[in-house]
């Protein structure tokens, strides 16, 4: 027992900030993160002693932590709220954007395209989450969400799809020499 708290309390240590920031993202809600993050860490103890290292442990939490998300919306239908968006092959470019060095400018856009984020479908918004912000690879984020590797290519896809259809209709989309995204409102809408 001691063997197997000492392992807990170094994954918590290890891993609480991490699990709290991708559920914040997925739920936008401090307090609903807080309290998810604990089921999560929860479901970590319980599935301690059977977690066989068949992947990463990282892989592991986050496939907890996805699926605890996944229990949540489903239960308070969250996304019923949101209308379904059409997708377009087109992709945004602005050569003429200048070089953006402002820090505020940079959050304040990144708060933007968050924003929009937050409207896409959960399956999409984990897929994109996972992969543009969290920085994981495809297969591990297969293993996290209990997909295929194809699934997740394709929810990625339609994901950005999504993504860059709300932000033309919204925002006017611009890119900087390092490929960075932004997004500046257009004049009549609100963010």
């Amino acid at each position: 027992m001691k063997d197997k708290k000492e392992r807990f309390l170094s994954l918590f240590k290890e891993y609480e900030s991490k699990i709290y920031n991708f559920i914040y993202r997925m739920t936008q809600n401090d307090a609903d993160a807080e309290e998810l993050t604990q089921e999560v860490f929860i479901k970590v103890w319980d599935g301690l002693d059977e977690f066989r290292s068949d992947s990463s442990v990282g892989t592991w939490i986050h496939r907890i932590a996805s699926n605890v998300c996944f229990d949540f919306f489903r239960k308070n239908k969250q996304n019923d709220r949101h209308e379904p968006l059409e997708m377009k092959d087109e992709y945004l470019y602005d050569a003429k954007l200048p070089s953006v060095e402002d820090t505020v400018y940079k959050e304040n856009m990144a708060e933007c395209i968050r924003k929009y984020i937050m409207g896409l479908p959960e399956d999409y918004r984990a897929v994109i989450l996972l992969h543009d912000i969290e920085g994981f690879k495809n297969s591990d984020i297969a293993d996290m969400l209990g997909i295929s590797l194809d699934t997740v290519k394709i929810r990625l896809h339609r994901a950005r799809g999504r993504l860059r259809e709300v932000l033309s209709k919204e925002c006017q989309v611009l890119y900087d020499k390092n490929g960075d995204i932004y997004c500046e409102p257009k004049k009549g809408t609100k963010t």
